[in-house]
C-alpha cells in the first residue's frame, strides 16, 4: 500500500534541498503589542479544559467529522480566505462547539440528580414486584383448579405450583444481582482509556479548528479577550494550531516547566508558542512602543 502522496509548493521543495535560515522574522506591527498576564492565561486555558472536559462524553460521528475536517484543512494549500468569512465560520463552529457541550453538561447533571433508589426503596420495589408477578402468574388459575380437583390430582397441582414459584424467584433474584453487579477493573480500566482517547481526539479537534477559524481564539480567549498571534503576522492556520496542541505535551512531559517558562520569557511564550513561533496578546490593552525602541540610540562622544 502507497503512502499518500503530500504535495509541496515547487518553491518549498527547492528550499528544502539545502540548509535554509529559520524563518524567525517578526512583522513591524506586533511590536509594541501588550502581552497576556500568566494568570489570565492560565485563566483561558481552564475555560478551554472545561469544555473539552463536557465534549468527551460525545463521541462518535461528532467526533469522527472534526477530526476529519483537520486532516483536511492539513491537506490542503493553506490560503487567504477574507477576515469577516473567517469570523463567521468562527462563530458557527464556537456555537457549535457550545451546543454540543451544554448538552453534554445538562445530561450528567440529569444523572447527577437522579441518583440509584435506596436499599429499602429497591427491596420494597421488589417485593411489589413479586406480588404482581405471583399476582399475574398463570399459577392463579391452577388454584382454582386445585380446589375442584381430587385431592391426588391438589396435591400434585400444589407441588407443580411451588417448584414454579420457586423458580420465578430464583430468576429475579438473578436479574437484580445482574443489573446490581458492581464493574471490575477491566470495566473501570476499559472506560478510563475510553475517555482518554476521546478526550485526545476531542484536545486536536477544539485546539486546531476553533483558533484557526476564530482569529486565534478559543471560547476561553474569547471570554479572557486574549488572541494568538503568529510573529510573522500571518493568519494563525490550523497547522499552527497543531503545533502549539503537540507544544502542551512537551509541556507536560518536562513536568510543567514548559508551561512556566512564560514567567521568565522576554515575550512570554510557553514551549508551544515556541514550537508554533506565536505569541498571546491582551486585547484589553493598547499597544504602546517599548521603552527600548522608543529611546534614540546614545550618541558616540566627539572625538
Amino acid at each position: 500500500m502507497k503512502p499518500w502522496p503530500v504535495r509541496l509548493p515547487p518553491a518549498l521543495r527547492e528550499r528544502q534541498r539545502w540548509i535554509t535560515p529559520e524563518p524567525l522574522n517578526l512583522a513591524p506591527e506586533l511590536v509594541g503589542q501588550p502581552l497576556a498576564t500568566p494568570w489570565r492565561r492560565a485563566w483561558a486555558m481552564a475555560i478551554d479544559l472545561a469544555v473539552v472536559g463536557m465534549l468527551t462524553g460525545i463521541s462518535g460521528a461528532w467526533l469522527w467529522l472534526g477530526l476529519a475536517l483537520v486532516l483536511l484543512q492539513l491537506h490542503n494549500r493553506p490560503r487567504e480566505a477574507p477576515a469577516r468569512r473567517r469570523q463567521w465560520v468562527g462563530w458557527a463552529a464556537a456555537a457549535l462547539i457550545a451546543f454540543l457541550a451544554l448538552g453534554e453538561l445538562s445530561d450528567r447533571v440529569a444523572a447527577w440528580w437522579s441518583p440509584a433508589p435506596a436499599p429499602a426503596a429497591a427491596a420494597a420495589a421488589a417485593s411489589e414486584d413479586a406480588a404482581s408477578d405471583d399476582a399475574e402468574s398463570p399459577i392463579a388459575p391452577a388454584e382454582t383448579a386445585a380446589s375442584s380437583a381430587t385431592p391426588s390430582d391438589a396435591e400434585r397441582i400444589a407441588a407443580l405450583q411451588a417448584q414454579l414459584q420457586a423458580a420465578e424467584r430464583e430468576a429475579r433474584e438473578a436479574r437484580r444481582a445482574l443489573a446490581e453487579k458492581p464493574t471490575g477493573l477491566r470495566e473501570h480500566l476499559s472506560r478510563f482509556l475510553d475517555d482518554l482517547g476521546a478526550g485526545l481526539g476531542w484536545g486536536i479537534v477544539y485546539f486546531s479548528l476553533l483558533p484557526a477559524w476564530w482569529g486565534g481564539q478559543t471560547v476561553g480567549k474569547k471570554l479572557m479577550r486574549l488572541r494568538v498571534l503568529e510573529l510573522t503576522g500571518k493568519p494563525v492556520t490550523v497547522m499552527h494550531a497543531l503545533k502549539r496542541y503537540g507544544g502542551y505535551a512537551a509541556g507536560l512531559a518536562t513536568g510543567g516547566l514548559g508551561f512556566l517558562q512564560i514567567l521568565w520569557d522576554p515575550n512570554r511564550q510557553a514551549l508551544h508558542d515556541k514550537a508554533a513561533h506565536t505569541v498571546v496578546v491582551d486585547l484589553r490593552l493598547k499597544p504602546a512602543m517599548p521603552p527600548a525602541l522608543a529611546e534614540p540610540p546614545a550618541q558616540p562622544p566627539a572625538a
